[in-house]
């Protein structure tokens, strides 16, 4: 099998489409007309799943699910994101789902054929798909999330855990209504995930050697009147850039992929194969495909990862 570049096109999760999760809504009581908010107070809102601060005193019957209430004048609400419940679909790696324990989600999306899990802190990672709800099990798998790799025996002994930070599920049969269970475990503590991302898990092409991953600082570093210098440390990131060749009949519909995937954020993949795990990011992605010969193209892509 060719070493192969993929862009997993997601499948966006409504009410709808997520039919159960171990995870409460309960980050704050809802919002109520009838209730009065005083500055500082906080709601949440089940209809966007998002949480909302107070930004004056004597606050009533200003929905924060109205625009006018969060960019009007006077401002009545300020979006603090998402809830807990719903962190895991926002397409933000690091606004993390957390529970103890366990996470479980069960979706059904319609047609799929891979999942892409990032932003993860867990144990061990289970997945069970069947034909329908209630249905047949056609796909299941678990697996433990462990990324150490030792290099020498004190690394082997004393070394910390390291979990994986995503992970790529693939080759799952396809069915219109298929329903799906992610499960993330570990024996105590919190566990948490940032995305998890279902869909269709698109071929691009024969990746080529000379991919490079780069991490990416968003922290700021500052210097006051005085010449102190000081860090603003924000959670860090990963680009990626690689090349693939493609058969020139496969131009047309790898073209329409890049168009249809402009400004959605996405899982790519560079390679999937452990040892490149590097080339994997969760972020928006831009390429160009060049008409160099009679029967092949080469693609290039630019990844940036989202934080």
């Amino acid at each position: 099998m060719k070493p192969t570049l993929f862009v997993l096109v997601p499948t966006p999760i409504t009410d709808a489409i997520l039919t159960s999760s171990s995870v409460p809504e309960n980050d704050h009581a809802e919002w109520s007309k009838d209730k009065t908010y005083g500055d500082g107070d906080y709601c949440i809102s089940k209809i966007t799943h998002r949480i909302y601060k107070s930004a004056a005193a004597n606050n009533v019957k200003h929905p924060p699910t109205d625009p006018a209430s969060l960019t009007g004048t006077p401002v009545w609400w300020v979006d603090q994101g998402p809830t807990n419940k719903w962190a895991i679909f926002d397409n933000e790696v690091n606004t993390q789902t957390e529970q103890e324990k366990e996470l479980t989600y069960t979706v059904q999306p319609g047609v799929f054929n891979a999942i892409y899990l990032a932003g993860l802190d867990a144990d061990v990672v289970s997945v069970t798909a069947k034909d329908r709800p209630g249905g047949e099990v056609i796909f299941f798998l678990t697996d433990i999330l462990e990324a150490s790799k030792p290099d020498d025996y004190w690394e082997y002994f004393f070394g910390p855990f390291r979990p994986q930070r995503d992970y790529l599920v693939q080759g799952i049969d396809q069915y219109a209504k298929a329903e799906l269970t992610v499960k993330l475990t570990r024996a105590s503590g919190l566990v948490k995930c940032g995305v998890i991302a279902v869909g269709d898990l698109k071929p691009l092409g024969a990746t080529q050697y000379g991919a490079k991953a780069k991490p990416r600082t968003n922290s700021r570093i500052k210097t006051d009147d005085f010449g102190k210098t000081s860090v603003k440390r924000r959670p860090g990131t990963k680009d990626f850039t690689a090349s693939a060749w493609l058969k020139l009949s496969e131009a047309n519909s790898v073209l329409l992929t890049l168009l249809d995937t402009m400004d959605v954020p996405c899982a790519w993949i560079g390679l999937d194969l452990p040892e490149y795990a590097g080339l994997r990011a969760f972020g928006l992605g831009s390429g160009e495909i060049s008409y160099d010969h009679q029967q092949d193209c080469q693609l290039t892509v630019n990844i940036q990862g989202y934080i």
